[in-house]
């Protein structure tokens, strides 16, 4: 039989049918004879060798691997292993027979010649096969011999290989524990690459946390950690390491695995891991604080065991020699890492020496802690202190009267008011915490109370947070009455300026772009969490009463701290949402009331004017500051108004569950009913109605008249009246009710049907020339956009606007004009004019849903909540558009900065005649855009579009939009902008425009008329130039310009340029000086973020470059206040700061021979020179 497993074994594939018939294979090996079964294993030896012999194998350098060249091979050794697997199954069933199993010297050399190559090759699966023929062994009887001895050793490879796979599983690390024994056939003291690879193992398993998380892996660890010395400084090293780095939960496990292994060791490894462990100390008081406390914290198993009589032995022998010494040391990181040990270990006493001489160790341990209060640092101090309030809570019943008074008195007079740093001040408000919560202590409070109660109002938020936590604790476990012992009028003022102060960093934002509004606000979570204490604090007592009680005291605190009752119903928690709805209606139901008494009734009484409905609000409120009563009835239901938003406001999940249910539904319904929010419209109290309104959690079925009026103030937002009203209101309350979409729909089709009609008409009717008076005198730059107004009339627009919303457009924007017009109106009407006001009425009705869908869509697009309703929806429109209004804008500058810029000499002199009026032959250049409003929305939305889609939901969706060809458009602009020369550029600089006296240009219509073109022009020009530089702005922050190339230093000057020419020949001089403050203070910004980004860093020259170009042209116009603080800015940002003090003081001597801007050069300079003397007198000082 034997013979025709040799004949198998021959060729690959009738042994790879032989390995599959496992019966007939058992069967075969049940019949040989011993000398049978060596020869079948010295025949496969050597059929082996064939094939794993060097050149058949093939080691990859780059990455490390040693593989088979060709597959044959390496099946040719799988099925040697399948084959050796069936023979020890053979084994193991005819074990019975045995009493102990050797093996043939053929098996064990290939046995061995397999385990070997294993190791050695990268093949994952060879490595499982064979080991599965290593556990089968360990199931044999096996007699004792070298052999048997390698194969647990390699036993124990294995499975730590594959613990550490990521394949492993607990049940491999469960075999592991059960085979821990193998480890003592390990000879230690002999250099192999078993003994290596096991220490490697082992000191890998450590950085995984399924293997020391797991009980059994633990065990094993600790186990093997007691094995020998070289294993224990294996395992010890890379656990140091380990500790810098994993968490402290982690950390946890290590201290587990420390403590087994040391609780159980004995004779010299005991003295090893001690040694250990005194290391370990050594590095817990002198590494870093932070590196220090996670080796405390490895430590703290032994800490937290001191009951142990072995482990405080330990303690003692271990800490007594170091710990007195550095608590004296020089360093102040090390005495503070020290007496935080010595905190955990207090007190440090030889528990084998006798009662006197322990008595005199427990004297020496407090004198330390009162010695140690001396310290002058504040962290070492902050140590103490909680040293000192963790053994006053931890020995409180041994530790004698005497010493307690002492200890309190420490912590009362030299670490609360003595010292006075805040963080010590903090850890001992926050000692005093946990002894509140101990029955056994808490009482001393009712003797120490007054000596700390002034810390409520301390000036540091955590201590005054801390000390909320302490009186409310103490209100629980000792008195509710103990917090009327309170100076509550200091604690009302303190919760007011830090409600004040909460509000003003909920302004501040953290910018992702300097431009948008995609932000994150700044949460102070302290600020918030003191509040919510107070707030607590002060409404202890406040519920306990009927509803009725609860609303007079509301009212009461309200009329004499209304910023307090604000934020009380803000912040308290202690109500319950049910109880918060309750009175929150009983208070609607007093405000309404009080507010139609007759001296309140100037509160709800409506406009006239209700198409003047902003600045009549104003006017009144300005009338209100004015006069205190009124101001003060103001104050009061505003306030209430917000009181009653702040307790209908829902604050998690639960409360939004509860608020859903049908019983709550219907009380919110027949409490807040509509008509008092109607009856708020348009007056003084409206924001307030519709800010409670948004949290009112219902549909709006339930109101009607409110959704009719919203839809009435959304299609009238090219009034621009009331677009505060429904960013902050209208459109956060649609959009809750889910009828935004509606509006989403109507707006951004307008404005595609806008767009597209703007790109159609680009090349049509560009120049317009000067004799073509009526033509100019049609399409005037005014704020009346004429071009993109032909949009209904071009396009069919699909108008979704209810009929009532069209009869206020057309009475509101239309009657105006025709209003106007009736003076010169006859009683003859003609046919054709009735024409043409069909057709003007048709444009203007156009305009305005143009101007509607333009505001809408800019509100919209700077809140993230209506992002994905937006760019879901609507994504294809707005990369059209993007698409779009880039070529759009190309084209613009192109048609305005592609030639040379002439300045007709007519309107710079100032003597001239009919002739030389008549000969002004320059051309205008007709842009498609000629509103000042639209180019700004426009710009905001392309800019706002461009930056989210880019940035978000286009490269999210993998939307191609040729982004490339667009950024390299806005370089074009820039480019243009850069390189236009002003032909007439010395007259335009010197020349300071014509003379308020001079009344000769007055009477010369024809050329007043050329005046106001070419004014409203160049107007057009600088505001379409300075909203472009938000683009510009942008394309540096995506680091898409390059810099290097654009020379931003003729770019500023241009626009400045432009300006110059407005103001030579624009007669109105309070437009002029608004015109320029607009452009400096968008410049100035510009500026701050052109020379903060890095290219500038090292480019001196540059900087100073563009900073001089822009003091050139700043007038004395200019609040020195500005200017002060843009160069606080800029000093900031110039990291050669001695450089750019010359650069500041040389400013005027620099730019000398410029005589034309004389006076604004010494009125800059002297700026200039009245900062840097304060700086010197600072340095000085």
């Amino acid at each position: 039989m034997h013979q025709k497993v040799l004949d198998n074994i021959k060729e690959l594939p009738e042994f790879k049918l032989l390995c599959k018939k496992k019966t007939e294979l058992l069967s075969i090996f049940k019949s040989c004879k011993n000398n049978e079964i060596g020869e079948i294993w010295l025949y496969l030896g050597n059929k082996l060798e064939e094939h794993i012999n060097h050149e058949k194998l093939n080691f990859d350098e780059e990455n490390k691997t040693l593989l088979f060249l060709e597959e044959k091979d390496r099946q040719h050794l799988l099925c040697c292993i399948s084959f050796i697997f069936l023979y020890l199954q053979h084994l193991e069933n005819n074990e019975k027979k045995n009493k102990h199993i050797s093996f043939d010297e053929y098996f064990e050399a290939l046995f061995n010649k397999i385990t070997e190559l294993q190791f050695m090759l990268s093949d994952k699966e060879v490595r499982e096969s064979f080991g599965k023929c290593l556990l089968q062994i360990c199931e044999l009887n096996l007699k004792d011999s070298i052999f048997s001895e390698n194969v647990k050793i390699n036993v124990l490879l294995f499975l730590l290989w594959r613990c550490c796979s990521s394949e492993g599983k607990g049940v491999d690390i469960s075999k592991l524990k059960k085979y821990k024994d193998f480890c003592k056939y390990i000879k230690w003291e002999t250099p192999e690459k078993t003994i290596d690879s096991f220490c490697l193992l082992c000191s890998y398993s450590l950085n995984l946390p399924k293997f020391y998380e797991n009980a059994d892996g633990k065990l094993f660890l600790s186990y093997v950690w007691l094995q020998h010395e070289s294993i224990a400084s294996h395992l010890f090293s890379k656990m140091v390491h380990n500790t810098v780095l994993l968490s402290y939960e982690a950390i946890n496990h290590y201290c587990e695995i420390i403590y087994m292994a040391w609780k159980n060791c004995s004779g010299e490894m005991q003295f090893v891991v001690e040694n250990q462990i005194e290391y370990l100390v050594q590095l817990s008081m002198k590494c870093p604080i932070k590196i220090a406390s996670r080796f405390r914290y490895l430590l703290n198993i032994f800490h937290t065991n001191k009951g142990d009589k072995s482990v405080n032995n330990l303690i003692f022998k271990i800490y007594d020699p170091v710990i007195w010494r550095n608590l004296m040391s020089a360093n102040w990181k090390i005495r503070f890492n020290t007496v935080c040990i010595f905190q955990l270990i207090f007190p440090i006493v030889d528990p084998c020496i006798k009662n006197i001489n322990y008595l005199q160790g427990m004297e020496k341990a407090y004198n330390s802690l009162f010695d140690m209060c001396e310290d002058e640092n504040s962290c070492v101090l902050q140590a103490i202190a909680k040293c000192i309030c963790y053994v006053i809570n931890e020995l409180w019943e041994i530790i004698s009267e005497d010493k307690r008074t002492k200890l309190f008195d420490t912590l009362i007079n030299k670490l609360l008011r003595g010292k006075s740093y805040d963080n010590v001040k903090t850890e001992v408000v926050l000692g005093f915490c946990e002894m509140a919560k101990n029955k056994k202590i808490n009482k001393i409070f009712m003797q120490i109370f007054d000596r700390i109660k002034y810390l409520i109002n301390d000036k540091c938020l955590r201590v005054r947070k801390n000390f909320i936590i302490l009186v409310l604790e103490l209100n629980k476990n000792l008195n509710p009455s103990f917090s009327n012992e309170i100076d509550y009028n200091e604690l009302n003022k303190r919760i007011t300026k830090d409600f004040f102060t909460f509000n003003i960093e909920c302004c501040i934002k953290k910018l992702s772009y300097i431009k948008q509004e995609h932000h994150e606000k700044i949460y102070n979570k302290e600020i918030c969490e003191f509040l919510r204490l107070a707030s607590n604090l002060i409404t202890y007592s406040m519920w306990d009463c009927d509803i009725k009680e609860q609303a007079k005291k509301c009212i009461n605190l309200l009329n004499e701290y209304p910023v307090l009752m604000i934020c009380i119903s803000r912040f308290s928690t202690n109500l319950k949402l049910i109880d918060r709805y309750n009175l929150a209606c009983v208070l609607f139901e007093i405000t309404n009331i009080k507010l139609r008494e007759e001296d309140n009734m100037f509160l709800l009484k409506k406009n006239e004017n209700k198409n003047n409905i902003h600045s009549k609000n104003y006017i009144k409120k300005y009338l209100l500051l004015k006069d205190p009563i009124l101001n003060k009835k103001y104050i009061r239901y505003s306030s209430l108004l917000i009181c009653i938003y702040n307790f209908l406001k829902l604050k998690n999940d639960e409360e939004i569950e509860v608020c859903n249910s049908e019983h709550v539904q219907e009380f919110l319904k027949t409490q807040f009913l509509e008509k008092f929010f109607i009856d708020s419209i348009n007056t003084l109290m409206q924001p307030y109605y519709f800010k409670i309104l948004k949290h009112i959690n219902l549909d709006m079925d339930n109101y009607l008249g409110i959704h009719k009026y919203g839809c009435r103030q959304l299609n009238s937002l090219y009034k621009i009246k009331n677009e505060n009203m429904c960013k902050s209101y209208i459109i956060p309350l649609f959009f809750k009710w889910g009828m935004l979409e509606t509006f989403f729909k109507k707006n951004i089709e307008c404005l595609n049907k806008s767009t597209e009609y703007i790109f159609s008409n680009l090349n049509a009717n560009e120049i317009v020339t000067s004799n073509n008076s009526e033509d100019i005198g049609n399409t005037t730059y005014s704020e009346c956009d004429g071009s993109s107004s032909d949009v209904a009339s071009s396009s069919s627009y699909s108008d979704t606007v209810e009929q009532s919303d069209k009869e206020s457009i057309i009475k509101e924007g239309i009657e105006k004009h025709r209003k106007n017009k009736k003076t010169n109106e006859t009683e003859h009407i003609v046919d054709d004019n009735e024409g043409e006001k069909k057709i003007f009425k048709k444009k203007e009705l156009a305009n305005q849903k143009e101007m509607n869908a333009l505001i809408f869509l800019s509100i919209v697009v700077k809140k993230k909540k209506y992002h994905n309703s937006l760019f879901k929806n609507y994504s294809n429109i707005i990369h059209n558009f993007i698409c779009k209004f880039n070529y759009i804008l190309l084209h613009m500058f192109e048609k305005i900065y592609m030639k040379d810029f002439i300045l007709p000499a007519q309107l710079i002199s100032k003597h001239n005649d009919e002739k030389k009026i008549n000969k002004m032959d320059i051309d205008i250049v007709k842009l498609p855009l000629h509103d000042k409003i639209k180019i700004e929305k426009y710009m905001c939305l392309y800019v706002s579009f461009f930056f989210f889609g880019f940035n978000i939901y286009f490269k999210q969706n993998n939307i191609s939009c040729d982004w490339d060809l667009l950024i390299s458009n806005t370089t074009k602009c820039i480019e243009l902008i850069n390189s236009i020369k002003f032909i007439n550029e010395i007259e335009i600089t010197k020349n300071n425009g014509f003379s308020k006296n001079d009344h000769s240009i007055s009477n010369n219509i024809q050329l007043e008329d050329k005046k106001r073109e070419w004014t409203s022009y160049i107007s057009i020009i600088i505001h379409l130039t300075i909203y472009f530089l938000d683009m510009v702005e942008y394309t540096i922050s995506m680091k898409k310009l390059d810099i290097e190339y654009t020379d931003f230093n003729n770019f500023i000057k241009n626009i400045f340029l432009f300006y110059k020419c407005y103001e030579i020949i624009s007669n109105d001089q309070k437009k002029k000086i608004e015109l320029y403050l607009k452009i400096w203070n968008r410049l100035r910004s510009f500026l701050l973020v052109l020379l903060n980004f890095d290219y500038f860093e090292n480019k001196l020259e540059n900087k100073l470059s563009i900073v001089n170009t822009f003091f050139l042209f700043t007038y004395d116009i200019v609040p020195k206040k500005n200017i002060e603080d843009m160069l606080k800015k800029y000093h900031l940002v110039y990291k050669q700061k001695e450089t750019f003090c010359n650069f500041l003081q040389n400013f005027k001597k620099n730019n000398d021979n410029i005589d034309y801007m004389e006076s604004h050069i010494k009125n800059t300079q002297e700026i200039f020179d009245t900062m840097l003397s304060q700086k010197m007198k600072t340095k000085r000082g």
